[in-house]
């Protein structure tokens, strides 16, 4: 799928992406600032996570959505 910079259904797409790419970094707070407007079911449940390895789960996850949309 080809990115339109003026596409409000790109950038939901490419925040879903860095999201996961944050959360796998290690850096919950910015990834929440990226899914929370794209995906608030999915924060919430990011919200509550600790540990590297659940960071990791859920950004899979998260990388799951991104590939059903493109």
């Amino acid at each position: 799928m080809k990115l339109n910079k003026y596409s409000k259904k790109a950038d939901r797409i490419a925040n879903l992406y860095r999201a996961a790419l944050y959360l796998a970094k290690g850096d919950k707070s910015t990834a929440l600032i990226f899914l929370k407007p794209v995906a608030p079911e999915l924060a919430k449940k990011i919200n509550s996570i600790n540990s590297q390895k659940q960071k990791t789960f859920w950004a899979e996850k998260i990388l799951d959505r991104y590939h059903k949309l493109t």
